[in-house]
């Protein structure tokens, strides 16, 4: 159990992290930035499944829908998470986005498998979930008064809570793949092999929906120039840096869940947001988001949140 906690704390950190690499992406357009990002997250996905389980193609068979879907609504919603970042910033998207998450991300999965609490249990959780509602509220009013009402600010707030939902249901999309991981373990392969295969549809049905949406942005924008310019390779090259440390915060929350067990999912799923929003809220602090202007609100708003999810 240790050793599934400590994987959980390494995927919170990096979780935390990875949206520092979508502070700047020049000299890419947008929609080059995104769309090149996607293709190498989906090449990091496929190969280290594909490693780690050379007979794959036989496996998929055992997929379901379910996953592919939930993995295609986040593929949408991660649009929205890379634009709001663009436009309020990090810390204010991952309070928003984090919030949302836990709550789809943690419920769902106990009303799927009709393992919803009672009694005071469910006391517990109703009140985690009205404070955890509470505390995405203070970090939106932290942000409307720290940009004033800026042009873009109302839309990449809405992107924030789109973002959350689509979240939320990637751990729903891994929890439906567990047929696929009894059927890995009952061929004694790896704990690291079934959190790589149990995430494949997920993922890569986001990638794939992220990379359609920037296909057709560079040809209404007419902007494939930009993938040709000055620095794009090292640029590229820093993506892909991206790409794993993106990718091994999922491998690891998967990886922790297998360790711990199946019934530790909508637990771990709250850990694993609560710690990501320490640290990107740090990383937040440390690159100047917050600069000249009042934190209280925003640390009020984590307190409250991560309060929310002692209960939850």
């Amino acid at each position: 159990m240790v050793v599934g906690f400590a994987l959980l704390f390494a995927a919170g950190i990096f979780q935390g992290s990875f949206g520092l690499g979508y502070k700047n992406y020049k000299p890419f357009s947008w929609a080059a930035f995104w769309g090149i990002y996607c293709l190498l997250c989906m090449v990091t996905v496929i190969g280290v499944a594909w490693i780690q389980v050379p007979s794959l193609p036989e496996f998929i068979k055992y997929y379901k829908i379910l996953p592919v879907f939930c993995g295609m609504l986040w593929g949408i919603s991660a649009v929205g998470f890379s634009k709001a970042i663009d436009k309020i910033g990090m810390s204010m998207v991952y309070g928003i986005s984090m919030g949302i998450s836990t709550i789809v991300g943690s419920v769902m999965p106990m009303i799927l498998n009709s393992a919803l609490p009672v009694g005071s249990d469910a006391v517990k959780l109703y009140i985690g979930l009205i404070l955890t509602v509470i505390g995405v509220i203070i970090i939106t009013v932290a942000g409307v008064k720290r940009d004033g009402g800026a042009k873009g600010s109302a839309l990449g707030y809405l992107l924030s809570i789109l973002s959350g939902l689509g979240s939320g249901a990637m751990n729903i999309g891994f929890n439906g793949s567990e047929v696929l991981g009894y059927e890995l373990m009952a061929l004694d392969y790896s704990q690291l092999a079934i959190s790589a295969v149990k995430w494949l549809p997920v993922l890569v049905g986001g990638c794939i929906m992220g990379m359609i949406w920037c296909i057709c942005e560079l040809f209404i924008r007419k902007e494939w120039y930009t993938v040709k310019l000055k620095g794009s390779a090292v640029r590229s090259a820093k993506l892909f840096i991206v790409s794993m440390i993106w990718y091994a915060a999922l491998l690891l929350y998967g990886l922790s869940i297998i360790i711990l067990g199946e019934k530790y999912s909508s637990v771990g799923w709250i850990l694993f947001n609560a710690l990501a929003l320490i640290i990107s809220t740090a990383w937040g602090l440390k690159t100047g988001e917050w600069r000249n202007h009042s934190k209280k609100l925003l640390f009020i708003g984590c307190a409250v949140l991560i309060a929310a999810w002692m209960f939850i």
